[in-house]
């Protein structure tokens, strides 16, 4: 083949191997989304309110609204990123067939 054929072929096999890999990835980040996006169930506890209430009034005096607001910003931040990791790694076990 001459050298014009054979950039054409590489560069069509280039192409698709691209497009693979863009669907592999937005594959994964919508499992990701649908992850972090999922409701949690939760089961209602009778200590959570006034413990999250005792907190709130400790914290709000002393560092501020905002500063608490940036916290618990950070902190829903970091629970996102580790529901996402443990929903990546329950994506990479593999499925034993029985």
């Amino acid at each position: 083949m001459n050298a014009h054929v054979d950039y054409a072929l590489r560069k069509a096999q280039l192409v698709a191997q691209c497009d693979i890999e863009r669907l592999r990835l937005q594959f994964t980040l919508s499992n990701i989304r649908n992850t972090v996006r999922a409701p949690v169930e939760l089961k209602p506890t009778v200590w959570a309110a006034p413990v999250a209430a005792a907190l709130l009034n400790v914290a709000v005096p002393s560092l501020g609204v905002q500063r608490v607001k940036g916290i618990v910003e950070l902190l829903t931040l970091a629970l996102s990123g580790y529901r996402a990791l443990q929903h990546w790694r329950a994506l990479q076990k593999p499925i034993h067939e029985s």
